[in-house]
């Protein structure tokens, strides 16, 4: 009996030594796969300081908490609105990392999902959708669920290695849990030659990389295994491309398009338009407060838009604003000017994308702003002037009419103008780097980050913030 004893006793230190030994070598895989992830798709923390653990459920050291940079595309919905944004990370990195080991993909997978659940892009989910672009191999990750199953859309390629495996039990389960997915095509794949699963909520198809016909094919195929799906345009380059794609069945567009200038023929500010760039420019001039509530009141429009402006529950004044004096007082100069800016961009006698590209202007000013608050460099004044510098960037795209001719129309200060038309001056690197954002710039978000004095990680929560405050003063402003 003694002898069985020494012997187990011998057994579990030898097992103990064993699991140690595999620990290590599994920790050393670990590391060897993050190290690979950073070759392909560096990631920093705040102050470039040494790397942050993230833990997860098992309590796994994992990586670095914050990527470099998250790349976000808004997503039209049929309606001509924002429905909701493609998130990615390190875009122009994920092909090397798709084309990478397993773990690479599922570390920089959970990295990008532990990011935006740090800039808290739940507060996003409650109006918006979140289409997250992971690999195949992650949907059957613990770390998925991390995100709210509420707004949340997994996408996957339909073409990658290891998706056919994802596909069935992987996205049932997500599915069974609440949340919905999508699977993304690319080039002359078509539909009925994917080993698509039957129960996808999305498939986005890149129109960028198909003829029409072949398009229509995929999309037939697609509906006839699961009736259900919709269809996500991606890759829309034009507005030509855009109208092309609404004669189709897609739900929803992604693509440049959005903000496209094209067929610029000249100035054409409609009579609403015209009511307010009077507005905007008799503020400027100082003009009295009487002065531009006579202005107001000679477009009843106007009026019923202020008045509902100033009522609405989150401006929170304890008494009803009746005329468009009482509002001018209860505003201030700044706040109206800022309202008549927003307003530019629904006021036309036909809308077009005139909803979506507002909302892209409001981030791109508001982004602007917040990173000059951050940095103080600017006073409170000039912050505002950014502000209106960022609005009236993507105004020319409303109105179909070179920036130069906007501008003539308006009178904006020599800063501003600096900014919009020279790309010089205070303003400048403000606004450049809110575009860069937008345009997913990754060398130029660097840079300019980097000589404004802002890191990267502070950079995509003031966008992230950006976004949400757009969200939701857009619809209360108009």
């Amino acid at each position: 009996m003694l002898g069985r004893l020494i012997r187990a006793l011998r057994g579990k230190g030898r097992r103990r030594k064993e699991g140690e030994r595999s620990g290590l070598v599994a920790s050393r895989m670990q590391e060897a796969a993050f190290r690979k992830l950073e070759t392909v798709a560096p990631l920093v923390t705040e102050g470039h300081h040494g790397p942050v653990q993230v833990v997860t459920r098992s309590s796994t050291p994992l990586a670095h908490s914050d990527p470099s940079i998250v790349r976000r595309e808004a997503i039209l919905g049929r309606d001509r609105r924002v429905a909701g944004y493609l998130f990615r990370l390190l875009y122009q990195a994920n092909p090397r990392v798709q084309a990478s080991s397993l773990n690479v993909q599922r570390l920089h997978d959970q990295v990008l999902v532990r990011k935006l659940n740090a800039m808290g892009v739940r507060r996003l989910l409650e109006h918006r959708l979140a289409f997250v672009d992971v690999s195949a191999n992650s949907l059957e990750m613990p770390f998925v669920e991390e995100m709210p199953a509420q707004g949340t859309v997994y996408v996957f390629g339909a073409g990658e290695p290891g998706h056919a495996r994802a596909a069935d039990a992987a996205v049932a389960r997500l599915r069974a849990m609440g949340y919905r997915v999508g699977a993304r095509t690319a080039g002359a794949q078509g539909a009925g030659r994917l080993a698509l699963p039957d129960a996808l909520d999305f498939l986005l198809i890149d129109v960028g990389a198909s003829e029409l016909p072949a398009i229509r094919d995929r999309m037939n195929a697609a509906a006839a295994r699961s009736p259900k799906i919709r269809f996500v345009a991606t890759n829309v380059q034009t507005l030509e491309e855009y109208r092309a794609c609404a004669s189709l069945p897609f739900s929803f567009y992604q693509g440049p398009f959005i903000t496209s200038r094209e067929q610029f023929d000249g100035p054409v500010v409609d009579a609403g338009r015209a009511r307010i760039v009077e507005l905007l420019n008799a503020l400027r001039s100082e003009a009295e407060v009487g002065e531009l509530a006579a202005l107001i009141k000679q477009n009843l429009a106007l009026s019923y838009k202020l008045l509902r402006y100033v009522n609405a529950p989150g401006v929170g004044l304890r008494h009803t604003i009746v005329t468009p004096q009482q509002a001018l007082l209860v505003l201030g100069r700044q706040q109206l000017y800022r309202w008549l800016t927003i307003l530019l961009f629904t006021s036309g006698q036909t809308p077009g994308l005139d909803w979506a590209v507002m909302e892209n202007a409001l981030i791109r000013a508001r982004l602007a702003e917040l990173v000059a608050e951050q940095t103080r460099a600017l006073t409170t004044e000039e912050r505002e002037e950014l502000f209106v510098a960022g609005m009236f960037s993507l105004l020319d795209v409303v109105l179909s009419a070179p920036l130069d001719a906007v501008l003539e129309k308006v009178r904006l200060p020599t800063p501003v103008s600096d900014a919009l038309l020279e790309r010089r001056g205070k303003y400048a690197p403000y606004l450049a780097l809110a575009i860069a954002c937008e345009e997913s710039d990754d060398a130029g978000i660097a840079g300019l980050a980097e000589a404004i004095g802002l890191d990267l990680w502070r950079v995509n929560s003031l966008h992230l913030e950006a976004m949400l405050w757009a969200q939701q003063i857009g619809t209360r402003a108009c």
